[in-house]
């Protein structure tokens, strides 16, 4: 009967849906996983209800499960006299993890400024940050597999939450005494010679890469690629060392520029901006620790943005 169910199950069963893991949801609550399996195991059997069922993707919620929890929270919002979907949340203590999905070059200008400011104000919340299949987005969002993710996406999915980071545009880099480039780069020229490019398994998919190949398509051209590795950050310390060329985002371009002798030339043909975004889930939408993580985030890419070293004036990509 439902009188052998207690509050606390109802907290576990909150936890349960928020990570859709029994593993994380008993970390969550900071308890061992067979207690919370446990405790999912009673909810089952007292309410008539898988609750949560094992899919491909992870677990998902049943209707049930999500009418129980959506009138758990707003029960628990009237008791503690808070206003529908506000949380009490203090940076300094709390224990909070969150789950972003970001690449390699995104990580590297990003990461080191968050854990910078995370450290000082933050100091209990922990960070898990890797790459992932962007064509997935919204599923791992979904699902909720990751909490955030920062990226280049073309055409981000309706669904989501989406708010640009920082804006930038593709640029070419060359070896900074590239023997066959004066001070412009030519139609002619990129075509020509050789590239290294990004989106070698187990990269799933490029789309800068396929943005360019694009663009170039529409004037009749193709590049000559070279070489094809899976990390982007590769990409300046090859080119320095080589004549090859890359097409990379200006950021990335701009940071590496400051170590390694490379130039930054402009694109000979038009083509997209590659603005980062943060994308998100409307199950996160009204979190305040999700939101606290969100603010952060604007402030760094406030400070991300580059200014073109490129012959374009800075004041366009504001």
């Amino acid at each position: 009967m439902i009188e052998r169910l207690n509050l606390q199950h109802l907290v576990y069963l909150e936890a349960l849906i928020t990570e859709g893991h029994v593993t994380r949801a008993a970390e969550r609550m900071g308890i061992g996983q067979p207690a919370m399996s446990t405790a999912l195991a009673k909810l089952r059997t007292t309410l008539k209800d898988p609750l949560l069922v094992q899919t491909s993707t992870g677990m998902q919620p049943t209707p049930r499960a999500m009418e129980l929890v959506k009138r758990f929270r707003a029960m628990a919002d009237l008791l503690e006299g808070r206003e529908e979907g506000e949380e009490t949340f203090h940076a300094a203590s709390a224990t909070t993890r969150f789950r972003i999905m970001a690449s390699d070059g995104i990580s590297r200008l990003v990461l080191p400024e968050l854990m910078a400011i995370a450290g000082e104000i933050a100091p209990h919340m922990r960070f898990t940050v890797s790459p992932g299949d962007l064509r997935r987005a919204r599923e791992y969002l979904r699902d909720g597999d990751i909490d955030l993710a920062l990226a280049f996406i073309r055409h981000p999915p309706p669904d989501l939450h989406q708010t640009v980071l920082y804006p930038q545009r593709l640029v070419c880099i060359a070896n900074a005494r590239h023997p066959d480039i004066g001070d412009r780069l030519t139609l002619d020229q990129f075509v020509a010679l050789p590239h290294v490019t990004w989106g070698a398994a187990p990269v799933p998919y490029a789309s800068m890469e396929l943005m360019v190949d694009e663009a170039l398509e529409r004037t009749g051209h193709v590049r000559q690629v070279a070489l094809q590795v899976s990390s982007i950050m590769l990409l300046p310390q090859i080119v320095a060392k080589n004549r090859l060329l890359a097409a990379v985002p200006e950021g990335l371009a701009l940071s590496a520029q400051r170590h390694l002798p490379i130039r930054l030339l402009d694109l000979p043909f038009k083509v997209d901006s590659v603005d980062i975004s943060m994308l998100w889930h409307d199950r996160l939408h009204n979190s305040v620790s999700h939101k606290w993580l969100r603010g952060i985030l604007r402030e760094i890419g406030v400070r991300l943005a580059p200014a073109s070293s490129c012959g374009r004036d800075p004041a366009e990509l504001k």
